[in-house]
């Protein structure tokens, strides 16, 4: 008996130390990757602006306690929002219907492709007949820019499937440096953030 609880004993601390070595090695290469991912994320411009979005979605769920609803947009991406304290009709909303919802997102653009190989790259990877669900759930946009007037400080860009063209209006001094960065064609890599229905109805 003393016999066998010794190698129980033996054999608890070779797994232990085996436990350890393996978080050790792991503890030792797991920040090099996290550094590299973060590296990878960091975009080469960054520049956000504020939108109003007005669109046809699904009703998931309304939470009338919380004041907040959870829809799914026409792209697919579902999100759960806050309702402005204005709304008074969340009474009147049903689990899984339609309705027209009017909400504010900050729209950031994190990257801009100029012409050439990675333009081109972004352009058919816009045009997939199916959006990647990733990019669906995130809001991540691939957009082309079809305007810019320096003189009112605009972009206008559009989906390369086609739809209507959203045109931002540059209201700080980083965002007009922007502006003068960028021309008709390049490609816009960005996220969209949902953040306050300001109105809803059936």
């Amino acid at each position: 008996m003393t016999f066998r609880s010794n190698r129980l004993t033996v054999g608890k601390l070779a797994a232990g130390f085996s436990t350890f070595a393996a978080m050790l090695a792991v503890g030792i290469g797991l920040p090099e990757r996290q550094a590299s991912a973060q590296v990878q994320a960091v975009p080469r411009e960054g520049v956000s602006f504020s939108d109003t979005v007005t669109a046809r979605v699904t009703v998931e769920t309304v939470d009338e306690d919380n004041r907040t609803v959870a829809i799914t947009l026409p792209t697919g991406r579902t999100v759960v929002m806050p309702v402005a304290s204005s709304v008074t009709n969340l009474a009147t909303i049903d689990d899984g219907s339609l309705a027209t919802v009017t909400y504010s997102e900050v729209v950031t653009m994190l990257n801009l492709r100029q012409k050439g190989p990675g333009s081109q790259d972004a352009r058919r990877e816009q045009m997939r007949p199916k959006p990647d669900p990733l990019d669906v759930a995130t809001g991540r946009f691939t957009l082309t820019v079809v305007a810019v007037d320096l003189a009112k400080n605009t972009v206008s860009v559009i989906s390369g499937d086609g739809g209507a063209v959203r045109t931002y209006s540059a209201t700080s001094i980083a965002k007009q440096d922007m502006l003068k960065k960028i021309k008709v064609g390049d490609v816009v890599i960005g996220m969209t953030t949902p953040l306050m229905i300001t109105a809803i109805t059936k």
